[in-house]
């Protein structure tokens, strides 16, 4: 179902012009995977058909080769979350991804693309959602309706929201165009580059 949806997001009316493919796919999903694995060709190729891709890295680290697919994709914007003093989260995936291609030849990638904030931050909540009643780490915000979560899925939206503002600025702007001024005007918080 979920390459499917990715599948859609270039064809939305399946009618075989992709012309009003949608803009951006913002995903907060993962598992086990590399660059070649079904998921993330399905991402390349939405990427390739314009379609601009934020996926989160996962939350696996703190060690290295960690990122899940789809963000292991060539094509997407793979997502890691800092603290709001600029600190790698604990919790956030981390790369290189590393894996043998069909030749059995070891490649490598560099991943996450860029970071954003996805520690502590106030999100809305589920109604059904009651995580302070069972889970003391969890605490209420504002008000009943939302609730401090953490994770790289806290991350990528605030990326997709930037991407959306940029695609809006420059339309005609690529995916790759889109991802290198991300990366290029990003803070540089000294760190290896995974």
């Amino acid at each position: 179902l979920i390459i499917q949806a990715i599948e859609r997001s270039v064809d939305p009316n399946q009618d075989g012009n992709f012309n009003d493919h949608v803009d951006i796919v913002s995903m907060s999903l993962g598992g086990y995977g590399n660059p070649d694995d079904p998921m993330s060709k399905a991402v390349d190729n939405a990427v390739n058909a314009g379609v601009i891709a934020v996926i989160a890295a996962g939350n696996s680290g703190p060690y290295e080769q960690t990122i899940g697919s789809p963000g292991t994709a060539r094509n997407a914007i793979t997502i890691g979350a800092t603290d709001k003093y600029d600190h790698f989260a604990d919790f956030s995936s981390r790369g290189p991804v590393v894996w043998r291609d069909a030749a059995g030849n070891e490649k490598s990638l560099t991943k996450p693309d860029i970071t954003a904030p996805g520690v502590s931050i106030c999100a809305a909540r589920l109604s059904s959602f009651e995580p302070w009643n069972n889970n003391p780490s969890y605490a209420k915000c504002v008000d009943d309706n939302h609730v401090l979560l953490s994770g790289t899925s806290m991350a990528t939206p605030i990326v997709s929201g930037a991407v959306a503002l940029i695609k809006q600025a420059h339309p005609d702007w690529s995916p790759d165009e889109i991802k290198m001024i991300l990366r290029n005007t990003a803070k540089d918080l000294g760190l290896s580059r995974n």
